[in-house]
């Protein structure tokens, strides 16, 4: 028979997994606006979200395969930008065509 778990060890669990959570959201979200600093106001407007993860890989999501394709020919441009603004290595760059989420 298992050992119960008290509440206050499962809140605490909850918290750390949460905090990792919020982390990995805030970070998304400070890529996303250095991201969107850097690009043309047209471009930047059709890019939703992004993130950087530790290899170097900046990972770019929009909203149509034509704006895609427009941001895929601008990556010289702006991942040195961005490499500097977050302080971290761009070393490859992967655009994504999703849908934006609903509101």
């Amino acid at each position: 028979m298992r050992k119960p778990i008290p509440i206050s060890e499962l809140l605490a669990q909850g918290k750390a997994k949460l905090k990792a959570l919020q982390t990995g959201a805030e970070t998304a979200n400070r890529t996303l606006v250095a991201l969107q600093q850097t690009l043309p106001a047209d471009a930047a407007g059709h890019v939703w979200g992004a993130s950087l993860d530790a290899e170097g890989v900046l990972t770019v999501l929009t909203d149509s395969g034509g704006w895609a394709t427009r941001i895929r020919y601008a990556v010289p441009d702006f991942a040195p930008r961005v490499a500097k603004a977050l302080g971290q290595a761009v070393g490859r760059t992967v655009v994504r065509v999703k849908p934006r989420p609903a509101p």
